[in-house]
């Protein structure tokens, strides 16, 4: 049967042009997903897959994505996210490909780097208001983040509702450069992000 739909996609590609093919898909809950095979607008030069953990307290959130790789996040491919607070933690990792079907297979769930490497940003987390919250502890960064964030603004964890937020803590660099826009599950209304350097502890 696979082979079949292979061939079928095989043949429109032929008679439609060039355009790239990608598997699309987004589970919650998992660390994989899997999809249709669909052609991409001609504009598309890339498919992408990645992985989204969101931690709130005790209650994670996986998120697995596949899709063709919209122009305006070329910018995310092969690159990590992190963010990190007293409170809530996310990792974002995706992998962008150039070649019809590149994007299908499992993920691998990237390792959480927890190891604190001597970079602290004050902290604080609020789900109640977008009013900025106060900080109230230090954030010990890990990994790769050496830039504190402060975040103010709507947001929903990937299935649930939107809430206002404000958070304060470690993150990395990248995640500021691109923004919070660039979350496979988590959707954000970025009215204020900001960051600055850490400082050594």
């Amino acid at each position: 049967m696979r082979a079949i739909l292979a061939a079928v996609i095989m043949l429109q590609a032929l008679i439609t042009g060039d355009s790239l093919f990608c598997e699309q898909c987004f589970a919650l809950h998992n660390s994989s997903c899997s999809g249709i095979m669909m052609q991409c607008p001609p504009d598309v030069t890339h498919c992408v897959a990645g992985l989204e953990n969101n931690t709130l307290g005790s209650d994670n959130i996986l998120t697995a994505f596949k899709d063709c790789l919209d122009l305006s996040q070329k910018s995310t491919c092969g690159r990590e996210f992190s963010i990190k607070t007293s409170v809530l933690s996310a990792q974002l990792s995706r992998s962008c490909c150039d070649s019809d079907f590149c994007n299908g297979g499992n993920l691998q769930v990237p390792p959480s780097d927890n190891t604190p490497n001597g970079y602290i940003c004050e902290g604080c987390f609020n789900d109640q208001s977008v009013d900025p919250c106060t900080a109230i502890r230090v954030v010990q960064c890990t990994g790769k983040q050496n830039t504190c964030t402060s975040f103010s603004g709507t947001a929903s964890r990937p299935g649930e509702a939107v809430r206002s937020y404000s958070l304060k803590g470690c993150t990395t660099q990248d995640f500021c450069k691109l923004g919070v826009f660039n979350l496979a599950g988590t959707q954000a209304s970025n009215n204020g992000l900001k960051c600055s350097p850490a400082l050594k502890a």
